[in-house]
């Protein structure tokens, strides 16, 4: 059996679940989709149980009864170093598609979130980070939805975001095949990120990041993991 995120496609990410499941929890709870989706979307990093808990924002204890249950059920991988229990996708189960914006859970949103990215990334100085958040990255948006970007600059956040306000209006008035759609894009400068970190958290680990630098995977990981250790 093969899970994907909110649709058929074969191009969006998915992960293979044998049946029968070898623990039945795997479906029980919430907290088991928040672990799995922020580790899927981050299939390159490993996660502490503390960091993990940070991450999703909820108890550790509840963290490490769900990954108890996707390990049970070989979607995760767990490893003990020293005191630390580690842990991150089974990337051998996990699909996920070349093209990020394939992502994007509901087809009609792909083509105006290509075309504003592209044109943040032309338009912009010193761009580190794209990332797509709120009811489209969720796959919950319908046409009334804003199309919610958050950017990410090295430095000049007002000149940069005056210029995505700019953007933003030119793609207002722009024509898509199913439609105009409203945007709404935030810039973030490099040294104001600490002193964000709960709003950051949420986006970052919500969020599909449509454009990014190699810094980025610096910065994603201070932001998910709150600056904690276990």
């Amino acid at each position: 059996m093969k899970t994907e995120s909110n649709g058929s496609s074969a191009n969006r990410t998915s992960i293979t679940v044998d049946i029968p499941v070898d623990d039945r929890r795997l479906f029980r709870t919430a907290v088991i989709d928040d672990v799995l989706t922020l580790l899927s979307r981050n299939h390159d990093s490993e996660f502490s149980m503390t960091d993990l808990a940070t991450a999703v924002d909820r108890s550790r204890p509840a963290v490490t009864k769900a990954v108890d249950v996707l390990s049970s059920n070989d979607l995760v991988v767990t490893e003990r170093r020293g005191r630390k229990r580690l842990v991150r996708i089974n990337r051998e189960r996990l699909s996920v598609p070349d093209d990020p914006y394939f992502r994007i859970p509901q087809s009609e949103f792909h083509d105006p979130v290509r075309t504003a990215v592209e044109t943040l990334g032309d338009e912009l100085d010193g761009v580190v980070a794209i990332v797509l958040y709120g009811s489209v990255a969720r796959g919950e948006a319908d046409r009334r939805s804003d199309i919610d970007l958050w950017v990410l600059v090295e430095d000049d956040r007002m000149e940069n975001q005056r210029e995505a306000n700019r953007v933003r209006r030119h793609l207002e008035d722009e024509s898509f095949d199913t439609g105009r759609y409203a945007y709404e894009i935030d810039v973030e400068a490099l040294p104001a990120v600490p002193n964000y970190l709960p709003e950051l958290r949420e986006i970052v680990r919500d969020g599909i990041a449509l454009y990014e630098t190699e810094a980025f995977g610096t910065v994603r990981n201070m932001i998910l993991r709150g600056g904690t250790d276990e």
